[in-house]
């Protein structure tokens, strides 16, 4: 079988349905796998394509699964019960090699994510190696920006094209107990010295009935004088996420309703890049008065995308994460630390894709997997 044809799902085997077993790690199930088929590449390594046709040209690195605030919606708040030690994350070395293995399979676009990815101590470094060692188009980043302040401009020069400062209040006592002990000073000092330096800077929020959801416009005026633009993601019932209450989720109509004087009624699409391709799941509505600002919105709860999915995760342990939702994973740094050839890593990603699901389940009463998935584990 040829690498692309006709632009129909490429790979090897039957995904097979398998509920995965409830238990108390939130990091992952491990599965075995399969021996490279005698046949795989033989015209060259194929780019990434699930069975539903889906095509993979995003990936999302954690670098780390730690952080320094404790976000109600993410972190517990004495942390994980099983955060990686130092030998078990990927070395800068192997997640670069990761890359360029990615880069071979079609990737265009990494994101680095966390836990809170300027913890991890000498990241500008990894940002350079990628830049300089791999062929992937874009590389940007999301973080709480509490230490963006000292480091946006080491960043810029190693090749960072973008942050996505995650930014839920701007009220500071609001925004401490939310963070459970996040300044919020700190966070605007982090955006202000991104915009410095020329970093593309985007601003994500997620709000909270009956808490946050009264500074949706406030917020929106504040990402609009600052010149960037802010996106609304739904809350979404992952580990510390399942535990709020179903009534403190905020849809995106509801959003879009109180802004309904600021945004053109009818005008969303999807963010692109230079090419028509979408580089994420938000859709964007332009505002009404013509000035090119946007607002974006992420739905997975009123919405779900996953029918055009381009992502693919690798957590900061080396596993690789078909999706958010689920813990089914795949050690890549086993494989690398095991003597595996870079034809060996392409065929494990090709190989983890088989069994990813249509959707994602949030809102199906039967399935409660994704409850079990810790956000800074997987890198969210």
């Amino acid at each position: 079988m040829g690498p692309d044809d006709g632009g129909a799902a490429w790979c090897y085997g039957q995904a097979v349905k398998v509920s995965l077993p409830v238990v108390e790690s939130r990091s992952a199930v491990y599965e075995p796998l399969a021996p490279r088929p005698a046949g795989f590449a033989v015209d060259g390594v194929p780019p990434l394509v699930d069975r539903q046709g889906r095509r993979y040209t995003y990936l999302r690195l954690s670098v780390t699964d730690r952080c320094d605030l404790a976000c109600v919606y993410c972190m517990p708040p004495g942390g994980e019960d099983d955060h990686a030690v130092r030998r078990e994350l990927l070395s800068f070395e192997e997640a670069a090699r990761l890359i360029r293995v990615f880069g071979a399979c079609g990737v265009r676009r990494v994101r680095f994510t966390g836990g809170e990815p300027l913890v991890r101590k000498d990241v500008v470094e990894l940002v350079r190696l990628v830049r300089d060692t791999t062929d992937v188009a874009e590389r940007v980043m999301t973080t709480n920006a509490t230490r963006l302040r000292h480091l946006a401009g080491p960043l810029r020069a190693a090749g960072l094209d973008g942050v996505n400062i995650s930014l839920d209040s701007l009220e500071p006592a609001r925004f401490r107990r939310l963070t459970r002990g996040g300044e919020l000073a700190d966070v605007l000092a982090g955006l202000r010295a991104a915009l410095d330096v020329g970093l593309d800077v985007k601003l994500n929020t997620v709000l909270l009935r009956g808490d946050t959801d009264d500074e949706v416009e406030r917020l929106v005026d504040f990402a609009w004088d600052a010149g960037v633009t802010p996106r609304f993601i739904e809350l979404m019932p992952l580990g510390e996420g399942a535990k709020l209450p179903r009534s403190a989720r905020v849809t995106a109509a509801e959003v879009l309703a109180r802004l309904r004087h600021k945004l053109a009624p009818a005008a969303t699409h999807q963010g692109a890049g230079a090419s028509s391709a979408p580089r994420g799941p938000a859709r964007y509505h332009a505002a009404a008065d013509g000035s090119g600002r946007r607002v974006g919105f992420i739905t997975p709860m009123s919405d779900e995308f996953c029918g055009s999915c381009n992502r693919v995760r690798v957590t900061a342990r080396g596993d690789i994460r078909a999706c958010l939702a689920s813990r089914r994973a795949l050690s890549l740094r086993d494989l690398m630390r095991g003597g595996a050839s870079d034809l060996d890593l392409a065929w494990a990603l090709h190989w983890s894709l088989t069994g990813k699901a249509d959707g994602h389940f949030f809102v199906d009463g039967q399935v409660h997997e994704h409850e079990h998935v810790g956000m800074s584990l997987i890198g969210g």
